[in-house]
């Protein structure tokens, strides 16, 4: 049995990685699915509900995986991290952080707050994998641990944007930089 609904949500997530927020309309997700409008507004009655639901969607997802990542050992645990990147490479699409940041003044205050919540979230995780190895002299940085997770984490975001505008392989080159400090 199909499930409506959560075919939606993948195809509005695919949709905002690889076209943006702004950039389509429930028309696109009826015809790929091979639905009628109504049946699109009658799990999400608006564009917002949609996109929030995918923003929780995504925070849920990096939760279980993050969790999942913590047995193994710290170099590991920012590898499985780097994979993230390299399948949504793969994808031909953008996180759905730097997907949305462009158009965050015009989402809805439910979805600015989640999508606040999704930065923090993947700040809060990276920041303590850092300070571990760094205490664990896995890692050497200078600084805080929250500042190198924000120069990680917009370096990766910006790596697919550059990618999509360059086509070179810059997130390879940048996740391999990264692993290799």
């Amino acid at each position: 049995m199909k499930d409506t609904r959560h075919e939606i949500v993948v195809l509005a997530d695919q949709l905002i990685r690889s076209k943006g927020f702004n950039a389509f309309s429930y028309a696109d997700i009826s015809k790929v699915l091979g639905l009628k409008n109504a049946a699109v507004h009658y799990h999400f009655p608006s564009k917002f509900d949609l996109g929030l639901t995918v923003i929780k969607k995504t925070i849920e997802t990096f939760e279980v995986l993050s969790t999942s990542w913590s047995g193994l050992e710290i170099p590991e645990q920012l590898e499985q991290y780097m994979g993230i990147w390299d399948r949504t490479k793969a994808e031909n699409c953008v996180c759905l952080m730097g997907a949305l940041a462009p158009s965050f003044d015009t989402l809805s205050i439910d979805m600015q707050q989640a999508l606040t919540v999704l930065g923090n979230t993947i700040i809060a995780w990276l920041s303590q994998l850092l300070e571990k190895g760094r205490e664990a002299h896995i890692f050497n940085f200078k600084g805080s641990a929250k500042s190198q997770a924000y120069l990680i984490q917009s370096s990766l975001m910006a790596s697919l944007l550059l990618e999509k505008v360059l086509q070179d392989d810059i997130c390879h080159t940048i996740t391999a930089g990264i692993l290799k400090n």
